[in-house]
């Protein structure tokens, strides 16, 4: 499988298109796809970061333009065979664009948080917070899928990764209080600088200020990005402060953010990083297309927006680091509210949304796709079928109140999925994964899975397994069912479960699996030599 990233990074742009894309194709790259760039000539150079990738990359002619026919131009030549997928991460690109490349490209996927322009795309991803599918009414063609909200935010993994450890620690409850100053790859308009003018007003003082008191202290991290025009100058001035140190383009962000008490950031696509970790934000918004994001923020208490219109935004900031620091408990409600906004397995799911069907007897094929509230329903119907009760480890049928408190919670639970089997365009069944120790795989699920009688035979179920494992490459799986459940047992072994026990079942990671076939291999022509 191929896909192709089309956007831009640029000192007044920034580089935040390219990083969630980048992402994204590190993500496929784990399920063995082929990903490449198209770019906007200077792009590498405002976002290192897509250079040390190593993606193939093509730089367009006529530096991106509008995206005539020129660029399409650029894109068939560059990659003759076409594409998969074609991955749309541009304010200034639109149905136009996307119909013409159509004939070159299988598959469009647009990622878009503005909702303000047609598309013609199979899939549009849009993680802001809150966002209706309305939104999009009579912009997307009517077969798009929808990926909306912030479960679906594009992070890198290492985010999802200590997103545990970071939830635990309780912000603000130690001496110095750490401070992270993170405002964009680029900053164009060196707001950096009015941020630390915000710390020099707000009363906190710096870590190693003569006669400071050590709980009235702040220890300053500052970040820019390598593409960031004001380096240097925030370079001088970081020097004379003391406990303030600077960063450029640190690889360890996301450990950065983990171990700090509050940030002063942007409402761009950080937002959805620092949401993960619950860090607590003093929030400004520094382009319009930030507006309605931090607007959405500040309504669900997860970050204290400033934004210096009755005055000077440097007191704003100055003004709401006083207030935090004065009331630690605000700290940890800010972290608690953010924290329940975004998990970081955006890329996961999304993912699952790009991958090809897995073939059934009848050609119909088999797709999974993330549950909804809109499925609360079929869900309902499945479970209260007493054929499927009495093979299940709870054969009590659930009343619709239980099922409804248990839906909400699993569908938004940070150790669960709920998917939904489609066979062609019907639904079919429902598969379910719940994270499990495993004291010999890193991760590991155990999954539950229901096929409707009427797409039985076809190979439904098995065509569901063998997605999941497509999906989640990685991962461990388990199974458990009744001893006399022989349907269930075979169709597991049949999708390469092993049996461990008389109503056990277990699949390792893929490369596990395949580096045991490769042994189990080996041994048989051993002994047959």
């Amino acid at each position: 499988m191929r896909a192709i990233f089309r956007a831009d990074a640029s000192s007044d742009l920034g580089s935040g298109h390219i990083m969630r894309c980048l992402t994204l194709a590190d993500s496929l790259s784990g399920l063995g796809w082929n990903c490449g760039f198209a770019v906007a000539p200077g792009s590498t150079d405002a976002a290192p970061a897509l250079a040390r990738a190593g993606y193939e990359t093509c730089t367009l002619d006529g530096g991106g333009g509008g995206g005539g026919d020129g660029e399409t131009e650029s894109l068939r030549r560059h990659w003759p065979d076409g594409t998969d997928w074609l991955v749309v991460d541009h304010y200034a690109r639109d149905r136009g664009f996307e119909t013409a490349c159509r004939p070159w490209a299988a598959r469009i996927m647009v990622v878009d948080d503005l909702a303000d322009r047609p598309h013609d795309c199979d899939i549009l991803l849009d993680q802001a917070l809150n966002r209706a599918p309305a939104a999009y009414s009579g912009l997307v063609p009517p077969g798009c899928r929808l990926l909306l909200g912030t479960r679906y935010a594009l992070l890198r993994p290492e985010f999802a990764g200590l997103r545990t450890a970071a939830l635990q620690r309780p912000r603000g409850q130690t001496a110095p209080l750490r401070l992270l100053v993170s405002l964009g790859g680029t900053d164009p308009d060196n707001v950096t600088a009015l941020a630390l003018d915000g710390i020099e007003r707000s009363g906190l003082a710096l870590d190693g200020t003569p006669d400071s008191a050590p709980e009235n202290t702040v220890t300053v991290d500052v970040v820019v990005g390598a593409g960031c025009p004001w380096r240097e100058e925030i370079a001088a001035r970081v020097a004379a402060m003391p406990g303030v140190r600077l960063h450029v383009g640190p690889n360890d962000l996301a450990a950065m953010m983990a171990q700090a008490d509050l940030a002063i950031g942007a409402a761009g696509t950080s937002s959805w990083e620092r949401c993960c970790l619950g860090l607590p934000t003093v929030m400004l918004v520094l382009a319009d297309n930030q507006l309605e994001n931090a607007r959405q923020l500040s309504a669900a208490r997860a970050v204290r927006l400033v934004d210096g219109a009755d005055g000077d935004l440097a007191d704003a900031i100055a003004a709401a680091l006083h207030d935090l620091d004065a009331d630690r408990e605000a700290l940890q409600d800010l972290s608690t509210q953010a924290a329940a906004l975004c998990d970081g397995l955006g890329a996961r799911r999304t993912r699952l949304s790009l991958l090809p069907p897995q073939p059934t007897k009848d050609g119909r094929g088999v797709t999974l796709r993330l549950a909804g509230t809109h499925d609360e329903a079929t869900l309902l119907h499945w479970q209260q079928q007493p054929a499927i009760r009495n093979l299940a480890r709870n054969p009590r049928i659930p009343t619709p109140a239980e099922h409804r408190r248990w839906f909400a919670e699993r569908l938004h639970a940070d150790d669960c999925f709920i998917t939904m089997i489609e066979h062609g365009d019907a639904v079919a069944g429902m598969l379910r994964l719940d994270r499990v120790k495993d004291s010999e795989a890193p991760e590991a699920f155990e999954v539950s899975i229901v096929v409707d009688e009427a797409h039985r035979g076809a190979g439904v179920g098995l065509g569901a397994l063998k997605q999941i494992r497509a999906w989640l490459p990685e991962v461990a799986f388990h199974a458990e069912t009744l001893p006399r459940n022989t349907v269930s047992i075979s169709l597991f072994r049949t999708a390469g479960y092993t049996q461990v026990a008389e109503h056990l079942l277990h699949c390792p990671p893929a490369r596990q699996a395949a580096q045991q076939t490769t042994h189990q291999t080996g041994e048989r022509l051993r002994k047959m030599s």
